[in-house]
Formats: structure tokens, sequence, C-alpha cells
């Protein structure tokens, strides 16, 4: 079962890359709009972390994410349409923690749903695969293999005191991307039906991501 309304700030990542640089003493000088995506990922991967936060409006629905990427995990929030799920994937599995919206999106009487408002539930592994490119390795390989084509030309610019190389792709999503060794992704902006700006700090910063204690399992919860 695919949760559209949730991947779509993937989506939205996704169809955002793009890089090259000019400039002087410039480390990214010379690079066409593809190579310096893949600077980017591979600066991303041995960052080992990230913090990924920004707003998007898909097919005229609103969402903001706010994710601690690290490693193969991640945790934090995501809100569609102001309503707010927060989530954990550790290892393979995906927690959000429960409301009476989000239980009766799975087919959950009302009445039962409001019942664990407020807990940590397990989700299915095929709603929990919707979250696979919630990881930094996911992203880096969308940063690497885009849908869209980035162009080979490439931009200088400065973003909050840092100099920045920006790719743009064909459909006008640019990457955003420092000019400096590791060449971190600091911002991608989306066009057309996917508009929006997503920021990327705290390179390299972990926290603790565990799961949580008490987790109900929604797919015994669903046939109970």
């Amino acid at each position: 079962m695919r949760t559209r309304s949730l991947t779509a700030p993937a989506v939205l990542l996704s169809a955002a890359l793009l890089l090259s640089a000019c400039g002087g003493d410039s480390p990214l000088e010379g690079k066409t709009g593809p190579e310096v995506a893949e600077l980017a990922a591979d600066a991303l991967e041995e960052a080992g972390a990230v913090r990924m936060s920004g707003t998007m409006t898909e097919d005229g629905q609103e969402m903001e994410v706010d994710l601690q990427l690290q490693g193969d995990d991640a945790a934090g929030t995501i809100t569609v349409d102001g309503t707010e799920i927060e989530l954990i994937s550790v290892d393979g599995d995906v927690y959000m923690k429960a409301s009476p919206d989000l239980l009766a999106s799975f087919g959950l009487p009302e009445d039962i749903a409001a019942e664990f408002e407020g807990q940590w539930i397990l989700m299915p592994a095929d709603a929990a695969a919707d979250f696979e490119d919630f990881s930094l390795k996911g992203f880096a390989d969308e940063l690497r293999n885009p849908d869209g084509e980035i162009k080979d030309e490439t931009r200088s610019d400065e973003l909050d005191g840092d100099s920045v190389v920006i790719v743009e792709q064909e459909d006008g999503s640019t990457l955003t991307v420092k000019d400096d060794d590791p060449a971190y992704p600091l911002q991608i902006t989306g066009a057309g039906d996917a508009e929006g700006t997503v920021n990327f700090t705290n390179h390299g910063k972990k926290e603790d991501i565990s799961a949580p204690e008490d987790v109900l399992d929604l797919e015994e919860l669903m046939g109970s």
C-alpha cells in the first residue's frame, strides 16, 4: 500500500538535482551539473547525518518536513495539510505516533482509533516501504539519479554567507551546493507542480535515534 501524501516530500526531493561550478578558486570549478550532484551525494553519505527541513506544495497539497537523516535511520515530523505525523525509522522498521486520523486512514473504526491516540505504532511492512527514501542513502541516490535531466551549466552565488554552486534541472528545480570540499548539499527548490524549499543543515551532527518503547503492532491491532 502506497501512501502518496506521505511520500510526496520524497518525490519533491527526487525532482530537484542540479550542479556545476564557475569561479576563481572554486573547488567545483569546471565541474558539470551531474558531476557536482555526484560530489554532493558523496559528501552527504560521508557526513553520515544531516537535518532536512522545509515546506512544499505538491498538486495543491501543503507539506512540511523536519527530519534527522542518519545512515539508514530517520526521525522527526512530516506535516500534511496541517496534520503532523511524528515518525521514527530504525533498522528498516517505521514507527508513527498514533492519531485518530492516521489510524482511521488504515481502516480502524474511529471509536477504536481514539483509544490509541498518542501511542507509538509499528507500521505494516508494505506501508513502511514508502519511507525507504527517507534515509541518507536514499536521498544521495536521488541526487545521483534524478527523474529529470540535469543541465551541464551551473552558476555561482552565495547562501547565508557561504559560496555556493547552483545547478538547475530542466524543469527549473535547483540544488544549491556548498562550494567547498566536502561539497555539502545545502538547499533544494522545486518547480512546477512541486514547489517549495528544503534546507540541509548540521551535516555530520548525529543524534540518538532509537526505537520507541511500548509499541503497538498495527497489523495485530487491525487483525483483532
